[in-house]
């Protein structure tokens, strides 16, 4: 069954993609993509949400060629819901400085279900924007896309203000 919701969600992404593309401006929007836990392996979460990821940027790119897209961050939830945040044309990224950066950029969420849709989340701008700070400065240098896992104790092994503060005792 879960094989099947899959498959029928993955044929949907390009149309729901292209037909919210036909109507967005080119402005940085931060797409937060809601993906039921119970479709994601749980033996790979990172490699299953991103065969999701890969359908959007694919999309993407055939509707607006000039896009920038970057994969940042993946939360697994144990129960119903698991996001992936994939941000569309912010030029000003980062990766360097993105610990420190909570500029609030639109939010759209794109709920992937047995009807995929797209709608904007206001309240998600500034709550995202320090949401994914604080995965940069947890996860240290590590490469994108973050992966936090939910299901079991969350764990951060060189923060970045902590490897800073130990840096600046250094000098």
């Amino acid at each position: 069954m879960e094989e099947q919701t899959r498959k029928m969600i993955m044929d949907q992404i390009h149309d729901t993609v292209r037909h919210f593309l036909s109507e967005a401006v080119s402005t940085p929007i931060r797409i937060l993509g809601d993906t039921p836990t119970k479709i994601v392996e749980s033996k790979d979460y990172l490699k299953s949400i991103s065969v999701f990821v890969e359908k959007v940027q694919e999309s993407v790119q055939e509707c607006c060629p000039n896009a920038q897209t970057r994969f940042l961050a993946v939360n697994v939830y144990p129960e119903r819901h698991s996001y992936f945040v994939l941000g569309l044309n912010n030029t000003h990224y980062d990766y360097e400085t993105a610990h420190n950066d909570v500029t609030s950029i639109p939010v759209y969420v794109l709920r992937l279900s047995r009807r995929p849709r797209i709608f904007r989340f206001k309240d998600q701008d500034e709550k995202l924007a320090i949401r994914l700070a604080e995965m940069h400065n947890g996860h240290g240098k590590d490469p994108l896309p973050l992966l936090d896992d939910f299901t079991k104790t969350v764990q951060y092994h060189s923060p970045r203000r902590l490897l800073e503060a130990l840096q600046s005792h250094a000098v």
